[in-house]
């Protein structure tokens, strides 16, 4: 019982997020405090306490669906608020512009690490489970990102050629997060196009554009943006827009630290970096199982084996994240000596 509830660690930050945003604009005193939950969750994934290995594979009850339903809602509601919160700001005299600016700061990390750690990551889950139901929420989470594309191209692309040249999520060896960032972000819409336009070429449908999939993700963006335009204002559509880049920017940069150097097998065979973070694990819904997840990607969040058949990441994903845009390059030299142990670890054993 104690372990399935570790899972409710996932709520700090995005009901963090949610008070936040919905008692109003904040002095910068209170915007610190405010700040104190990310903080406890930096410094507890730094510590990098280790999870007690634990998969409940008979568990069938509500509990974890009725997680990502809770997370699903805040998602959706965070941003609503967000969109209102920004609308009423107030620019009149020179002391609204200084709060109003230092509201802005603030709504764009809180909003923007809960979207890329609680909304991200609950539409990676549901869009691999097999309800339709559960799929279309995990597009819809997606949507409030404009990253709707990624169902599409994670699917038929990351799962089906990992850690292979053809993988446009494997970071390359000596690939930094710029260049990768620079890479992936357009090269993922372009791939979910040409991905969708060869399976509507083998179906029997009579105007395949209506069809394409990535087209109906990138309208329903669009006219969100427009709605947030309209009844908002324009300040409201750029802060959405922020947070989704930077929610973006969080999730590929977990996909960055995920498969660093594994391609073509160069540092012997491996699904992925391995981190046994209970924080990590916890809070991001089983993310941190990420090689139990590419052998068997039907099994949900609570049922992932924990393997250790990869490269260990130093901390947690929420430090890996920071470190990898803040020093890359002292993040790859320790990267490269952990890959030539693992690559020498595998030859002894072989």
């Amino acid at each position: 019982m104690l372990a399935r509830l570790s899972y409710l660690v996932c709520f700090v930050l995005p009901i963090s997020t949610f008070l936040f945003l919905k008692y109003g604009s904040h002095s910068l005193y209170e915007i610190l405090l405010w700040t104190l939950p990310f903080c406890a969750v930096l410094l507890l994934d730094g510590l990098n306490i280790k999870s007690t290995w634990f998969a409940d594979d008979d568990y069938q009850g509500f509990f974890y669906d009725g997680i990502l339903y809770a997370l699903f809602l805040l998602q959706l509601v965070n941003i609503a608020l967000m969109l209102h919160f920004v609308s009423q700001l107030h620019w009149q005299t020179s002391a609204d512009v200084l709060v109003g600016i230092v509201n802005l700061i603030a709504v764009r990390f809180l909003v923007a690490t809960s979207s890329g750690t609680s909304g991200i990551v609950v539409a990676h889950e549901l869009i691999h489970r097999p309800q339709q139901h559960m799929q279309l929420m995990g597009r819809l989470l997606l949507c409030t990102v404009c990253y709707e594309h990624f169902d599409i191209t994670h699917k038929r692309g990351h799962h089906q050629n990992l850690c292979l040249l053809d993988d446009i999520a494997t970071a390359r060896l000596g690939e930094n997060f710029k260049a990768y960032w620079r890479r992936v972000y357009l090269g993922y819409l372009r791939y979910a196009w040409q991905s969708e336009q060869q399976r509507l070429s083998y179906a029997h449908v009579k105007v395949k554009l209506l069809h394409n999939k990535v087209l109906h993700g990138l309208v329903c963006e669009a006219l969100l943006l427009v709605v947030i335009a309209v009844v908002f204002g324009w300040l409201a559509l750029v802060m959405f827009i922020y947070q989704a880049i930077a929610a973006v920017r969080i999730l590929e940069a977990v996909n960055y630290f995920q498969h660093w150097g594994l391609c073509e097998g160069q540092f012997g065979n491996s699904y992925g970096w391995v981190s046994s973070s209970w924080l990590t694990r916890h809070m991001l819904m089983g993310l941190s199982h990420h090689i139990g997840h590419h052998q068997d990607e039907s099994k949900r969040f609570f049922e992932i084996r924990y393997s250790d058949a990869g490269p260990k990441l130093p901390y947690g994903y929420f430090v890996m994240n920071l470190w990898i845009k803040l020093d890359n390059t002292s993040y790859q030299n320790v990267a490269l000596r952990e890959l030539q142990r693992f690559r020498d670890q595998a030859v002894v054993a072989v």
